[in-house]
């Protein structure tokens, strides 16, 4: 696997141990428990620098380029249900 996709994967994974956090934070609001605000803060910072700023634009600056390069178009398929999730997230 080439080092640049391996990377993506990685991050993926990354975020998806936020989620599961952020999973938590929800379930322990929905019992009426309190969480501090700077857990709600640092999940917070994370999404905006960590999945947005930074795995998305390599999403978006290189990844989307080279599919683009070899084929996939970036109105319709993949590319652009990938860049409507990013907007939607943002």
């Amino acid at each position: 696997m080439k080092p640049a996709i391996k990377d993506l994967m990685d991050d993926h994974q990354v975020i998806l141990r936020m989620l599961r956090a952020l999973n938590g934070i929800c379930l322990l609001l929905g019992e009426g428990k309190t969480v501090p605000s700077a857990d709600l803060d640092a999940v917070l910072d994370f999404i905006k620098t960590f999945a947005d700023y930074c795995h998305h634009a390599k999403e978006e600056d290189l990844l989307f380029p080279a599919m683009g390069e070899v084929g996939f178009p970036r109105e319709g398929g993949p590319v652009a249900v990938m860049l409507m999730e990013h907007e939607q997230g943002r």
